[in-house]
């Protein structure tokens, strides 16, 4: 039973976790998105006409400043206001920043400010539209209402024979009922982006288009076969290298004529044998079979080598029979030595006893 109510516990709580990050998620996105600025901006036509119009004119910026126009405007955005009639009239109103909250008094006075306008001449677009096309280039997003009474063509503004067609069809049901067309033009990254043409009961706004996303560049892609090597240059020679041959100083002579060798007094170098002279190898004496005397003799170190062996045949046979003396020698003092042992006394006794 304790074990489910923990499951419960964690589930609740981990639920709970879940929708404080979806709802901080959504806050974030909406604070951005309020947090990007949007310009508005107000033109009503001042012609003669216009006049008439102006109850309607009023009732339809009240409703579209009460109703934040249609849920877009949003707190932090700007509202300007320009007349026209033959002739601009720009920057006499002050620009509003909204606020919900005083949005009975904004609507207030722009409607008084309108009203004092001087009503006369005929509708004239052309100056209007050129000082508007600076603004477009200069507003990230900007959304343009004009009051008008359709007289006169419209240009550069985006979307010129539209709008001009809507006026024609529709001017003179629309002045015999003092209806203002209410034009509304958006753009975007200093590029018109849509429009429409309005009756004071309806006023529709174009949606902005979805802004572009950068594009990542793609990573640079590693050259399968690598370029080869080049060796480095080798420095130029300005003058020819020079050769020293003994004691004489000269240059590289022409390539038609051969380098001249020149003599020298130095003794030539020392060649060294290719073939060395075979070595002489004389007769070893011969091995001859010791016993172990019972008193052996010392050996006696000689205190000289004995001398090289000379290549005439004379001292070669000479050194032969010399040989075979000293084995004889050897072979007698081994006799001596094996028959003393026998008779049980030493040659040193004997001698003593002949004495």
């Amino acid at each position: 039973m304790n074990d489910s109510r923990k499951y419960i516990r964690a589930a609740r709580f981990v639920l709970a976790l879940v929708t404080a990050l979806f709802l901080f998620r959504a806050f974030a996105a909406s604070a951005q998105t309020s947090a990007e600025e949007n310009r508005y901006l107000l033109i009503f036509d001042t012609s003669s006409t216009m006049k008439k119009n102006l109850p309607a004119t009023q009732g339809a910026v009240n409703n579209l400043l009460l109703s934040l126009m249609h849920g877009q405007l949003q707190a932090g955005d700007t509202i300007g206001v320009w007349t026209f009639a033959s002739e601009v009239g720009a920057g006499r109103f002050p620009l509003q920043q909204w606020k919900p909250e005083n949005a009975g008094d904004i609507a207030s006075n722009i409607m008084a400010f309108v009203e004092k306008q001087r009503y006369r001449k005929t509708t004239d677009f052309e100056a209007t539209t050129l000082m508007l096309s600076d603004v477009v280039l200069n507003s990230d997003r900007l959304t343009v209402l004009i009051f008008c009474d359709g007289d006169g063509e419209i240009h550069h503004a985006g979307f010129d024979d539209a709008i001009n067609a809507a006026f024609e069809k529709n001017r003179k049901q629309m002045q015999k009922d003092h209806q203002p067309f209410i034009i509304v033009l958006r753009s975007q990254a200093g590029v018109y982006v849509g429009y429409t043409v309005n009756s004071p009961q309806r006023v529709d706004f174009p949606e902005f288009p979805p802004r572009p996303v950068p594009i990542a560049a793609p990573p640079p892609i590693a050259p399968t076969n690598p370029p080869p090597e080049t060796a480095p240059a080798q420095p130029k020679i300005i003058a020819p290298p020079l050769i020293i041959v003994g004691t004489h100083v000269g240059t590289n002579l022409p390539p038609e004529e051969p380098p001249k060798l020149v003599e020298t007094n130095s003794p030539p170098p020392e060649v060294a044998p290719t073939n060395p002279p075979p070595k002489i190898e004389t007769n070893p004496p011969p091995v001859v079979e010791k016993t172990e005397p019972t008193n052996p003799v010392p050996a006696i170190a000689p205190t000289t080598p004995p001398p090289p062996p000379q290549k005439s045949g004379n001292d070669s046979k000479a050194l032969k029979i010399g040989v075979a003396l000293f084995a004889v020698a050897i072979v007698l003092v081994i006799l001596l030595i094996r028959r003393g042992g026998k008779s049980g006394e030493s040659l040193i006794t004997r001698s003593m006893d002949k004495k």
